[in-house]
């Protein structure tokens, strides 16, 4: 799947849809408005110029990668090894992700130690009629 920025300057590819993708209410997922897949990062190919944001008002574990041009955001990449990435889905075709389930993580009452609490909502599959 391909994927591109508003602008078009940034293609994303993955090999397929993702297993899941999070709609989480945390400061950052929230205020980018992100619906996120994750997939393993050698899976993942970003082509076009990116600038990378690391949050310094909590421990930093992640870099949010995004277009310099249109500002869309294209992710998040991991500071330290790890087996996944984030990737905006909100970049593709929506028909492609028909059916994928969103899972509503409660990001906003995570603490710092990694305790997530239950989900804010059951899970659902994406449709083009959600209100995602």
């Amino acid at each position: 799947m391909k994927g591109f920025c508003l602008c078009g300057a940034v293609t994303v590819t993955v090999p397929g849809r993702p297993e899941y993708m999070n709609s989480c209410d945390c400061t950052a997922c929230f205020k980018l408005g992100s619906l996120t897949g994750y997939y393993p990062p050698d899976d993942v190919t970003i082509e076009g110029e990116t600038e990378t944001f690391v949050r310094s008002d909590i421990p930093a574990w992640i870099r949010f990668v995004f277009c310099p041009r249109c500002s869309a955001n294209v992710g998040w990449t991991s500071i330290e090894p790890l087996d996944r990435m984030g990737v905006s889905m909100r970049l593709f075709d929506p028909a492609e992700l028909v059916g994928v389930p969103i899972r509503f993580p409660n990001g906003r009452d995570a603490t710092a130690d990694g305790d997530w609490p239950p989900p804010r909502r059951d899970e659902v599959p994406f449709t083009r009629e959600g209100p995602f």
